[in-house]
């Protein structure tokens, strides 16, 4: 048989399980500033510490042809719905 939980001790295991989850995921993506030494995330591209800039980890930006083609794709994307409901609209 189950025990049963009140509201206020499901919300307590759900905060416990969202604050670990964030440890692990801090603990995971953790790396030391090279300039203060101080802990920051992979991600970051400024350090809090020292305001010197970084370089995040697997952080690639798009280059012109990669925006181009996908602004591309998503205009023939919306001119296809668009042919589709005046189509739809009109003949039917």
């Amino acid at each position: 048989m189950k025990k049963r939980t009140t509201v206020y001790e499901d919300k307590a295991a759900k905060e416990a399980k969202r604050r670990k989850f964030e440890e692990e995921y801090r603990a995971k993506h953790t790396v030391q500033c090279p300039y203060c030494k101080k802990d920051v995330l992979d991600t970051m591209t400024k350090c809090p510490g020292c305001g010197k800039e970084l370089k995040p980890a697997g952080y690639r930006p798009l280059s012109d042809k990669q925006i181009f083609r996908i602004r591309l794709i998503a205009f023939i994307v919306c001119m296809v719905i668009a042919v589709a409901v005046v189509y739809f609209v009109v003949f039917r």
